[in-house]
């Protein structure tokens, strides 16, 4: 048997001075001998190489690891072959969305993704939170298997469905230690609150900061006295997630506090007939604020400190006290004039407000107040579906309010009313037409993902339209390989 050493020795001074024919190699290099080149300097590097691998990478393990249990059987049906092709291609080429929500329709359709796929699918996902509904969805049994014996992947799916082991709050890596504390709070709120309590100080500042998030699912009043110590953590971003939590909280001593320093910085004054609001900047921060996260450090150097105070106490007011203390409908309120040139301040901070509450009526109040103004798609996405795309609609009715019309779109995303569609065929034409310049890549893209593959037709029909010297031409044509592309994985579904 020719072992290593030898080999090493005459690769050393020469198989000319130091002729070695290799025989048998030790185990398990030895089950690849057959490999070996006639030229005896060839066959020796094979011989070295084979070695030095088993060396690496086939060592046994003194004490056998176990094997996994298998994965579960699954009756749901993988993807069609083609459809598998389309999604293994936009792995590698995107765009990410446009994946997802092809991954969410086969789902609806009731399809998995295919085994091949699921490694590389899991990693994408775990790197990319817009693939990461679109893929849970598609996981079927062996794709959660698959996720529960690799932490990363565990953020995928959803902690309540990904088994972890009983002993992963104690022994587990990070990820599985969330995806435990996840499941217990779904089980029993007040159990999982009263555990990371218990090892609060134990943990890191960066996981204290995610593991705190866990207390958004079934937040109630109960959470509050512990949120409530959390202002004083020594680490910013754990004061800050327990300050936005006990925002939420309806009834909670935060929202309460918040709502005195609100009510004395802005109110309505009556002159005559006229009404207006009045704002009283806020004096320096007081121990209390400060502790509830109001800083005093603007954003932009343009804010002025108080004038930045006042937006973020504005901000964090519940939008429901305006409502009581001026007596009026959102509407009204935000059509009140503002007396000294604070309106677009007040306003910026309602609009914070309204996004972070996700109160639609205050959003559509300050959408339509600024409605010629430029577009808001994150306040936007507060409204219901439906009616962001009817107001897109509403929008391109108005020729002269066109301009606005790229954010608005990219405000709505799919599936499209055949309406809006329609109204975005009418747009791209009047565009083309009228000689402009190709429309934003980012609004071509929705346009691709959103337009119902039964639209594809006439997209096709106004790129054979476009001017040669312009960039219509391939920007339609690329747009409507997209949608066609949509157009076959559908039809596999079928």
């Amino acid at each position: 048997m020719t072992t290593y050493d030898e080999l090493v020795a005459a690769a050393t001074v020469g198989i000319a001075q130091r002729p070695l024919s290799v025989t048998r190699l030790p185990q398990p290099a030895g089950e690849h001998s057959t490999v070996f080149d006639a030229d005896p300097a060839m066959c020796l590097l094979d011989a070295v190489a084979l070695l030095d691998a088993a060396q690496r990478a086939g060592r046994l393990f003194a004490t056998p690891i176990p094997r996994p249990a298998p994965a579960p059987s699954d009756g749901v049906p993988e993807l069609p072959p083609l459809a598998s092709l389309i999604v293994a291609d936009l792995l590698r080429t995107g765009p990410a969305e446009l994946l997802a929500d092809l991954l969410s329709a086969a789902a609806h359709a009731g399809f998995r993704a295919p085994p091949a796929l699921l490694p590389t699918l899991l990693s994408a996902a775990a790197t990319n939170s817009a693939l990461r509904d679109g893929v849970a969805a598609t996981l079927g049994e062996r794709g959660r298997w698959l996720a529960a014996h690799q932490p990363e992947w565990l953020r995928v799916v959803d902690s309540g469905v990904v088994p972890v082991a009983d002993d992963a709050w104690e022994t587990g890596r990070f990820a599985e230690r969330r995806s435990w504390l996840a499941q217990l709070r779904r089980r029993d709120p007040d159990a999982a609150r009263g555990l990371l309590a218990e090892g609060w100080m134990r943990e890191t500042g960066e996981d204290r900061a995610e593991l705190i998030t866990v207390l958004a699912d079934r937040l109630s009043a109960a959470d509050e006295s512990f949120l409530e110590a959390a202002l004083d953590d020594r680490m910013a971003e754990v004061r800050r997630r327990a300050a936005r939590l006990l925002q939420l909280l309806p009834g909670s001593a935060y929202q309460a506090r918040a709502r005195v320093r609100a009510a004395e910085v802005l109110h309505r004054e009556r002159r005559g007939v006229r009404r207006r609001l009045v704002v009283t900047l806020p004096d320096e921060l007081d121990e209390s604020a400060r502790r509830d996260g109001l800083h005093v450090r603007p954003h932009t150097p343009r804010t002025g400190v108080k004038t930045w105070l006042l937006m973020q106490i504005v901000a964090a007011a519940p939008l429901e006290l305006w409502t009581e203390i001026l007596g009026a409908a959102p509407r009204d309120i935000v059509a009140l004039p503002i007396a000294d040139g604070f309106a677009p301040d007040v306003h910026a901070a309602w609009r914070r407000a309204a996004v972070r509450q996700r109160n639609a009526e205050w959003a559509r109040a300050l959408l339509d107040m600024s409605e010629h103004g430029p577009s808001d798609a994150e306040l936007a996405a507060v409204l219901p579906h439906t009616e962001r795309q009817a107001r897109v609609v509403a929008l391109l009715q108005r020729s002269a309010e066109a301009v606005r019309l790229p954010a608005e779109v990219q405000s709505c995303p799919p599936p499209w009313a055949p309406q809006l569609a329609e109204a975005v065929l009418a747009y791209l034409e009047r565009e083309l037409r009228g000689g402009r310049s190709v429309p934003t890549g980012a609004l071509l893209a929705t346009v691709a993902r959103a337009l119902p593959t039964d639209h594809a037709a006439p997209l096709c029909r106004l790129a054979e339209e476009a001017p040669l010297t312009t960039g219509w031409l391939r920007a339609l044509r690329r747009t409507a390989d997209i949608i066609e592309l949509r157009r076959r994985f559908h039809e596999e579904l079928q």
